[in-house]
C-alpha cells in the first residue's frame, strides 16, 4: 500500500494512484505495440509518426510534427531521416519555407501503417471486450481533462 504525505487530500492521493496506473499502462501498451509490429519492421516511435501523418489532413514540417507528438524536434528529425531512408516517408518542398521541408507518407509507409492498424484493432477489440464502452469513454474524458489541467499549469 502506498504511503502518502499527511497533507495530501483524498483526491490528491487518488490522482497519485492514477498517475502510477497510467505509467504502468503506458509501459504495457508500449510492450504490446512492440510485439504487434516487430515483424513488420516498425518501432513504437515509427508507428506514432506514421499514425500522426495518416491522421493529419495537411502537410507538416518536422517541427510541427514534433509538437503534435510531444517529442523533441531532433528526435523526430532523426526518425524522419531513418524512415525516409527506409522508404516509409519522404520530404517534399514547402512553398512557405524552403528550409523546412514537409514530411509526407509514401505508399509503402501507408501500407506498413495499414498493416499495423490491422493488428491494432484486433488487439484493442480483445482488450476492450472486458470493459463497457461508456466506462472507457468516461476514463478518456477524465484523462483528457487532467492532461489539459496539467499542461495549463506548466
Amino acid at each position: 500500500m502506498p504511503v502518502y504525505h499527511p497533507n495530501k487530500t483524498p483526491a490528491s492521493n487518488a490522482l497519485t494512484d492514477l498517475i502510477r496506473a497510467v505509467v504502468r499502462m503506458t509501459a504495457a501498451v508500449q510492450k504490446s505495440g512492440t510485439r504487434l509490429t516487430q515483424d513488420i519492421g516498425i518501432t513504437n516511435a515509427r508507428w506514432q509518426v506514421l499514425g500522426e501523418l495518416s491522421a493529419l489532413e495537411k502537410r507538416v514540417t518536422v517541427s510541427e510534427l514534433s509538437r503534435y507528438l510531444g517529442l523533441t524536434r531532433q528526435a523526430v528529425q532523426r526518425l524522419a531521416n531513418e524512415m525516409a531512408d527506409d522508404g516509409l516517408l519522404e520530404f517534399a518542398e514547402n512553398p512557405g519555407d524552403a528550409r523546412a521541408m514537409h514530411v509526407v507518407l509514401t505508399p509503402a509507409g501507408r501500407n506498413v501503417y495499414a498493416g499495423a492498424m490491422e493488428r491494432e484493432w484486433q488487439w484493442t477489440n480483445a482488450v476492450a471486450d472486458d470493459f463497457d464502452a461508456e466506462e472507457i469513454a468516461r476514463a478518456v474524458a477524465l484523462l483528457e481533462a487532467m492532461t489539459q489541467k496539467i499542461q495549463s499549469d506548466t
